[in-house]
């Protein structure tokens, strides 16, 4: 990836210059990934890449095992704005992933970064994809609790059985290293949230993968609370140490669907 020119971005505020940008909490449209999206089901995850489908509309990523109950329809988790519904033709069940059908056509080619609760829409572009190595550093950007980087890989290629039941062939797993910030890679729900690898001297995205479980519970540090992780007040924050995700080149394989890059 080396050689693209590449930059930061904050996300454009609307075109009433009185209201805030769109920012982690409460995106808009072009829809971002890592984005903290209320389920049908009335709980956070996460929104992961910005896909386009065989057909060239666009989509946002998400867990399918969060796309479960409720109407359907996902909704930005400040505001309660709609993003969009469960498309039922747009789903990979061996890949954990729910394409989200957009009624403004409109997905972004990057992610939100930093902690959970910033809200100066700081984002950086997504500008390809690539396969996970065992030894490799990622970051896992659950919107819930946040980006965490320099979380190792330690296995690729595995096969779990995901908290509902159904069974994900193809997963890597990566966990929190000494250099990873507090020790934890993930809080509950983090799910769907899009795992990356810094390129470019960190000024870009790299897709590596989409998280779909969490392993070793630890305790949370101080900085993971109920003021700073975003259900925080809702339920108890539970920090772990180990993410499992699909890598994004298995779901792209599986699904037909391509990548929204810069």
């Amino acid at each position: 990836m080396t050689g693209i020119n590449t930059v930061a971005t904050y996300k454009p505020a609307s075109e009433d210059l009185s209201a805030a940008p769109a920012n982690r909490q409460h995106d808009a449209s072009p829809w971002f990934g890592g984005s903290a999206l209320r389920n049908p089901g009335g709980g956070i995850c996460s929104g992961s890449f910005s896909v386009k489908n065989k057909d060239g509309g666009f989509l946002l990523m998400s867990a399918r095992h969060c796309s479960k109950g409720g109407d359907g329809l996902w909704r930005t988790w400040e505001g309660g704005d709609v993003v969009g519904g469960n498309d039922a033709a747009e789903v990979s069940i061996p890949d954990d992933a729910q394409g989200i059908h957009l009624p403004s056509k409109q997905a972004g080619p990057y992610l939100y970064d930093g902690p959970a609760t910033r809200r100066d829409g700081y984002a950086k572009p997504v500008v390809g994809w690539g396969h996970n190595n065992v030894g490799d550093y990622v970051c896992a950007d659950g919107a819930n609790s946040g980006v965490h980087c320099n979380v190792q890989v330690a296995k690729t290629d595995i096969g779990i059985t995901g908290g509902d039941g159904s069974y994900r062939p193809v997963t890597d797993l990566a966990y929190a290293t000494s250099l990873t910030p507090d020790g934890v890679a993930a809080v509950n729900g983090d799910s769907g949230g899009p795992v990356f690898a810094g390129v470019n001297n960190f000024t870009a995205d790299e897709a590596r993968g989409m998280i779909t479980a969490l392993d070793r519970t630890v305790t949370c540090p101080s900085s993971l609370n109920k003021d700073t992780v975003l259900d925080g007040h809702i339920r108890t924050p539970w920090c772990l140490q180990g993410v499992y995700y699909v890598p994004i080149y298995q779901t792209l394989h599986d699904t037909g669907w391509t990548l929204v890059t810069l």
